[in-house]
């Protein structure tokens, strides 16, 4: 049978002891490499083309809690492909939502243990985001408004939820994906989908997305976090 190979990660934490204790931990876990580690963004950016680093863990807590740290977020997923994770923001649907539109691909808060760090961290590969439900509404309502606020003439005819629906095809979500991040059932999610396609005069989900960036509809909003969001607890 092949072994699957270890997930490999990036610490990057400006407190030297901290990120010695969570490379510790990170490397002696099974499944997990230490890919590298480092002190800020800059020093950062070069380990994950050297280590083929499959995750970025990025401490904002202490001197990177608030704008300092969603700054160095920015910056970091700006300069980088590689899914980031971010240690320590509070679970409150404002900080994930800033997060996210960072470009996050996973959260752990203070009150997370060990065992969620590293649940996070495979899950951010694996593409999925996990939150509480009112995380989830909090990111979808930043949707509606990015929505409401960029609607090009072609899309006049949609509605609020239609134009959320718009977002998370362009985004890469499934019928079902959406169906379950709006809470609303797969036939209806189906229904909705059609009468874009109609709207919009296309025949598919691929010129849903064509009609979206031929018009730069959305290019400069932020995304979900990825093509799977899975609610916790």
């Amino acid at each position: 049978m092949e072994e699957t190979p270890a997930l490999r990660v990036v610490v990057i934490s400006p407190v030297r002891i901290y990120v010695q204790g969570l490379a510790r931990l990170l490397d002696a876990e099974p499944g997990i490499h230490l890919a590298g580690t480092a002190g800020g963004v800059d020093t950062a950016v070069p380990l994950p083309a050297r280590s083929d680093a499959d995750v970025i863990l990025l401490d904002m807590t202490g001197d990177m809690a608030g704008e300092r740290g969603l700054a160095a977020l920015h910056r970091l997923t700006g300069l980088t492909a590689v899914p980031c994770v971010v240690l320590g923001i509070p679970d409150r649907p404002a900080e994930v939502v800033a997060c996210a539109e960072a470009g996050i691909a996973g959260y752990v808060t203070n009150e997370h243990g060990f065992a969620d760090l590293v649940g996070t961290l495979r899950s951010a590969v694996r593409g999925e985001f996990t939150c509480r439900a009112d995380i989830a509404a909090g990111l979808v309502d930043r949707l509606a408004v990015l929505a409401r606020d960029r609607r090009p003439a072609a899309f006049v005819n949609l509605t609020s939820r239609e134009l959320e629906i718009v977002a998370l095809i362009e985004s890469g979500y499934s019928n079902k994906e959406i169906a379950r991040l709006l809470h609303i059932q797969l036939t209806t999610a189906k229904n909705h989908v059609h009468n874009i396609l109609e709207k919009l005069g296309v025949r598919g989900r691929g010129e849903v997305m064509a009609a979206v960036r031929s018009r730069q509809w959305g290019t400069d909003t932020a995304r979900p976090p990825s093509p799977v969001l899975a609610e916790s607890g």
